[in-house]
C-alpha cells in the first residue's frame, strides 16, 4: 500500500513515461534533503540510481514515498508578503468595501441627475 494519497500523478499515471524535467526536479529534492542532513548518503545514492534508472512514473513511487519533509525554509517571496500564505492582508479588508461603497455612490450620482434631466426637462 503507497504512503501517496490517491490523487497523486505518480500512482494516477503510473503507466506514463518519466521526462528530464521530472528527472531533475527529483534529483534536485534528494540532494537539498541530502545537503540538509535529512538524507544518509546510501539512500541518497539508491534514491538517484532509481530516478534516472525509471521509465515511468509509477516506478519513480518508491522515491517520492521516502523524500523526507521539506527543510523549514521560507522562500523569499513568501517571507516579504508580511501576511502568511492564505489570509487576506488588512489592507485588502478595508480596500474591498471602500471601492463597494464608492461604486453605489457613484451609481446614486448617475442616477439623481438622470431624474433631474427628466424633471427640468
Amino acid at each position: 500500500m503507497s504512503s501517496l494519497p490517491p490523487s497523486s500523478r505518480y500512482l494516477q499515471k503510473a503507466g506514463e513515461a518519466v521526462d528530464d524535467t521530472e528527472r531533475e526536479a527529483l534529483a534536485k529534492r534528494l540532494s537539498d534533503a541530502f545537503a540538509d542532513g535529512r538524507m544518509n548518503r546510501d539512500d541518497y545514492m539508491a534514491s538517484l540510481d532509481t530516478v534516472y534508472e525509471a521509465t515511468t512514473l509509477g516506478e519513480l513511487v518508491p522515491v517520492v514515498e521516502q523524500l523526507p519533509a521539506a527543510a523549514v525554509e521560507v522562500p523569499p517571496l513568501v517571507e516579504s508578503s508580511g501576511s502568511p500564505a492564505g489570509t487576506v492582508s488588512e489592507s485588502r479588508n478595508i480596500l474591498v468595501p471602500a471601492l463597494v461603497t464608492t461604486g453605489a455612490i457613484l451609481v446614486l450620482l448617475v442616477i439623481l441627475v438622470v431624474v433631474a434631466a427628466v424633471v427640468l426637462w
